[in-house]
């Protein structure tokens, strides 16, 4: 029986946007199959009897175009099947193997799609925060190509420089360029690594991402002690900022989404373990004294599956993102309330906690192997690198005389 492959807007699963995937769809073995064409539009901008995007969607600014690299992508998955057929392999294969052939094997890939497709894959991870550099990378070549689709040929050495032209004219700096290249320089890695692209469209060969060194946030160690001493009303804004605030500088300053998501039962045998959600490392600290009373205000009628800060709120991933945007726009706000009231000089934010510990580390003479000048600011997978090579007892001695 022949195989026909149809367009359609697929209904299964609408996207934070309200809009739904552009699929194709045909059968194989009685089981339908789907395929994300990397293109989605509102119900209202779909076509049911052409198959195809209508003329008042604003989302795509070349719409002939891609209603052709849509009806391409069709055309070439039944060309694979056609081939298949001619051979007799297709009745050897199941449904998933007939659809990674098709996959393998059809029209280039937009940079977008691949894109979208690790956004996923880090979403279903529930790495949140990971996902999230990938959206805004896209977002900053939207911004400066007018959402134009972009193939990873496209983005190319000459086009890195406008993007760069372009953001640096708007006062934005290169810390931020960096960010957002670093990112889509990341997707080009996965994309050869899968064999989407081949190297030599690979345009960071010859352009170099650059940054200026960031401005020191740590603070003294004076400033720390008045921090923790300063008297505050029980249960306010301020006072749980402040616990937190100390709770990241006594734990080697650690990571505001790490520590949203600590739960009673990361908490064994007198040690905080728990994995760091940005790389994937694992950690395990020795609860002090100066933690133990933090975690005395928290813990009380808490279960193992509670979360001992109250940041997050909500059980949706989508919605627990939110919790720690807010929650982290919050802490930086009262933070810097208190950095008022106590006359400290410097903006206290989420990430001075943990640079204060590396800087006072290196003033104690904390040996510079042990802690990695600014523990991983600078490079954090080198700084995971020298704290794998020392036993745990060690890091604890180090932090029990920074903190002590």
């Amino acid at each position: 029986m022949k195989t026909t492959i149809i367009i359609l807007l697929d209904p299964r699963r609408p996207k934070n946007d309200g809009t739904f995937p552009i699929s194709l769809r045909f059968v194989h073995k009685r089981i339908p199959i789907y395929i994300n064409t990397g293109y989605s539009v509102l119900k209202e901008h779909w076509d049911d009897n052409l198959n195809e995007i209508t003329k008042d969607c604003k989302k795509y600014s070349r719409l002939v175009r891609t209603n052709n690299e849509i009806k391409q992508k069709q055309i070439d998955a039944s060309l694979i099947i056609e081939d298949l057929n001619n051979t007799g392999e297709i009745e050897k294969l199941t449904p998933s193997e007939l659809k990674a052939k098709i996959l393998n094997k059809s029209v280039r890939m937009s940079f977008r799609e691949f894109n979208n497709k690790i956004i996923e894959e880090l979403k279903l991870s529930k790495k949140l925060g990971n996902a999230s550099c990938y959206e805004q990378a896209q977002a900053f070549l939207d911004k400066y190509t007018k959402a134009r689709e972009l193939y990873f040929e496209d983005i190319d050495f000459k086009l890195l420089k406008t993007l760069e032209a372009k953001h640096l004219s708007n006062n934005y700096t290169y810390n931020s360029l960096s960010f957002y290249l670093r990112t889509i320089r990341a997707t080009f890695n996965r994309a050869i690594k899968e064999g989407v692209i081949k190297r030599d469209v690979y345009p960071f060969t010859n352009y170099s991402i650059k940054e200026t060194k960031t401005l020191k946030r740590a603070i003294s160690k004076t400033d720390i002690e008045k921090i923790r001493d300063v008297e505050l009303v029980p249960n306010s804004t301020l006072w749980h900022a402040r616990n937190m605030f100390m709770f990241s500088f006594y734990n080697i300053g650690i990571n505001f989404v790490d520590m949203s998501y600590l739960k009673k039962s990361n908490l064994i045998n007198n040690r905080i373990c728990y994995t760091r959600a940005k790389t994937g490392k694992n950690y395990s600290i020795k609860i002090t004294a100066s933690t133990h009373e933090i975690l005395n205000m928290y813990l009380q009628g808490k279960g193992d599956d509670d979360y001992i800060f109250p940041i997050i709120q909500r059980q949706e991933l989508e919605l627990q993102r939110k919790d720690l945007q807010n929650g982290l726009k919050n802490f930086n706000k009262y933070m810097k309330q208190i950095a008022k009231k106590l006359e400290i000089n410097a903006t206290l934010t989420s990430y001075v906690a943990r640079h204060s510990w590396a800087t006072i580390a290196k003033g104690l003479n904390v040996p510079i192997s042990v802690i990695s000048e600014g523990l991983g600011h600078e490079d954090i997978k080198t700084t995971q690198i020298y704290l794998d090579s020392f036993d745990a007892n060690v890091i604890d001695d180090a932090n029990a005389l920074i903190t002590g």
